[in-house]
C-alpha cells in the first residue's frame, strides 16, 4: 500500500494543540446525554401521544416526521451560520431550548391540557434545536480534539452513540411503565439542562469564525460548502457510502417488521431481540475501528471490512426461507459492525479534510444528504414492496448495504494510511 500523501487532503489538513482529557471528558458526557436523550425521546414523545392523547399510527408518523424535517429544511443554512459564530454557546442555547421545550410536555400533561397541537409543536422545537445541536457538535470536536486524537475521539462518540441506539428504546420503555411517559420528558430536559452545564465549562479556545464576505449572502456560503463536498473526492465518497448505508438501512427497518410478525409470525420480543444483535454489533464495530484502522491502515480497513462483511445483507431478504433467525441475526450483526466501524473513520476522514472555517456548511450539507437519503430508503422499500413483494424490496434494500464497498474501492480513501495529522 502506497504510504505517499494525497494531494488533494494535504492542503485542508490542520493541527492545533490538543485541550485537556478533562475537557474532552465533558464534551463526551454532554454530548452523551444529547444522544441518549435523542433516543430516549423517539419512544417517548410517541408513547406520551399514545397513552395520554390516544393516538393513532396517523398522528404518530405525524410526530416522526416532525422531527425529520428541521434537518432537510434547515441543514444547509445552519451549518453555513454557524462557520460565522462560536459554537460552543450554540450548543448550550439550544440544549436549553429543548429542556425549556421538553418541560412543558409534563407540566401541561399534569394539568389535563397536553394537546396534540402542543405535542407536535414541542417536537419541532426539538428537532430545530436538535440541528443547531449537533452540527455544532459536529464542528466543535475538531478544536477539542485535533489530529490522531479525533479518532479515537470519535470512537468514543460512536460508542456512545451506539450504545444509546440499543439501550434507549427499552430504556425508555421500562421508564415509561415506571414513571409516565410524559414524567420521562421531564427527566430528559433535566438531562438536557445537565449537558449545558458540563459544556459551560470548557475552555477550549475554537477556530476563529469566518468572517462573512462584505455583501455576502447566506446562499453564496451554502453554495461554496456544497461545492467543496461536491469536488473533494474523499467527501464524495463519504456522501456515496453513507447514503448508501442510510437508503438501506432505512429500507430493511421499514419492511423488516412487516416481514418478521406478518409473514414469520414472529413476537414483537422476538423482532427486538433480533433488531437489538444487530445493536451489539455496531457497538463493535465503533469500539474496534481505530485499533482496526491503526493495524491495517485506515483506508484498508474501511475496504476490507466492507468486503468481508457488508455482502452478508443478503440474509435479510432470505430471512426464514431458507436463512434460520439466529443465522440470519448474526449476519445482520456483522452488516452493522461493518456501519459502526465506518461511523467512526468516515466521520474521521470527514473531519480531517475539512478546513475550519467549512467545518458547519459541510456537516450541514452532509446532514441534508443523509436525512434525504433515509426519507428516500423508506418511501423506495414501501413502493417496491407494493409492486414486487416484501422480499424483493427488501432484496433490493439489502444490495445497497451489500455493495457500500465499491465507491470505497475506486476512491482514494482506499490509499490513507493514518487517522493522524499526516494522512
Amino acid at each position: 500500500m502506497s504510504s505517499r500523501t494525497l494531494p488533494a487532503m494535504t492542503e485542508t489538513i490542520t493541527t492545533g494543540s490538543a485541550a485537556a482529557p478533562r475537557e474532552r471528558t465533558r464534551y463526551l458526557t454532554a454530548s452523551g446525554v444529547a444522544l441518549w436523550g435523542a433516543q430516549i425521546g423517539q419512544v417517548a414523545v410517541p408513547l406520551t401521544a399514545v397513552t395520554v392523547l390516544h393516538a393513532g399510527a396517523e398522528e404518530t408518523s405525524l410526530l416522526q416526521i416532525a422531527l425529520t424535517l428541521p434537518f432537510v429544511i434547515l441543514g444547509l443554512p445552519v451549518g453555513a451560520w454557524l462557520d460565522r459564530v462560536r459554537r460552543r454557546p450554540v450548543m448550550i442555547g439550544a440544549d436549553l431550548v429543548r429542556a425549556a421545550a421538553l418541560i412543558t410536555v409534563p407540566v401541561t400533561a399534569w394539568f389535563g391540557r397536553l394537546t396534540m397541537i402542543h405535542l407536535l409543536a414541542v417536537v419541532v422545537v426539538q428537532g430545530v434545536a436538535t440541528v443547531f445541536f449537533d452540527l455544532g457538535a459536529q464542528s466543535f470536536v475538531k478544536d477539542l480534539a485535533p489530529g490522531a486524537l479525533l479518532a479515537r475521539t470519535n470512537a468514543r462518540l460512536a460508542t456512545v452513540t451506539q450504545a444509546a441506539l440499543i439501550a434507549g428504546p427499552p430504556l425508555a420503555g421500562w421508564a415509561a411503565g415506571l414513571l409516565t411517559a410524559p414524567m420521562v420528558l421531564f427527566v430528559m430536559a433535566a438531562g438536557y439542562l445537565w449537558s449545558a452545564g458540563w459544556l459551560s465549562t470548557l475552555t477550549t479556545r475554537e477556530h476563529a469564525a469566518a468572517s462573512a464576505a462584505p455583501g455576502g449572502h447566506l446562499l453564496h456560503e451554502i453554495g461554496e460548502g456544497v461545492a467543496f463536498v461536491a469536488r473533494q473526492p474523499v467527501l464524495r465518497t463519504v456522501v456515496i457510502a453513507g447514503s448508501m448505508v442510510n437508503i438501506g438501512i432505512a429500507g430493511v427497518m421499514t419492511l423488516l417488521p412487516v416481514l418478521a410478525l406478518t409473514e414469520l409470525g414472529w413476537s414483537e420480543g422476538n423482532l427486538g431481540t433480533f433488531l437489538g444483535v444487530g445493536g451489539v454489533g455496531g457497538l463493535i464495530g465503533a469500539v474496534t475501528a481505530v485499533r482496526l484502522a491503526d493495524r491495517l491502515g485506515a483506508g484498508r480497513a474501511v475496504l476490507l471490512v466492507g468486503i468481508a462483511v457488508a455482502p452478508l445483507a443478503v440474509t435479510i431478504p432470505l430471512l426464514g426461507r431458507p436463512v434460520p433467525g439466529p443465522l440470519a441475526a448474526v449476519g445482520w450483526a456483522l452488516v452493522l459492525l461493518k456501519v459502526g466501524f465506518d461511523s467512526v473513520l468516515m466521520m474521521t476522514f470527514r473531519q480531517q479534510v475539512t478546513p475550519a472555517h467549512l467545518m458547519a456548511r459541510v456537516n450541514g450539507t452532509m446532514r441534508v444528504l443523509f436525512t434525504g437519503a433515509v426519507a428516500l430508503g423508506a418511501a423506495a422499500a414501501g413502493a417496491l414492496a407494493a409492486i414486487s413483494g416484501i422480499r424483493w424490496a427488501l432484496g433490493a434494500s439489502a444490495a445497497f448495504l451489500a455493495c457500500v464497498w465499491i465507491p470505497i474501492a475506486l476512491s482514494p480513501v482506499r490509499r490513507m494510511t493514518s487517522l493522524g495529522t499526516n494522512l
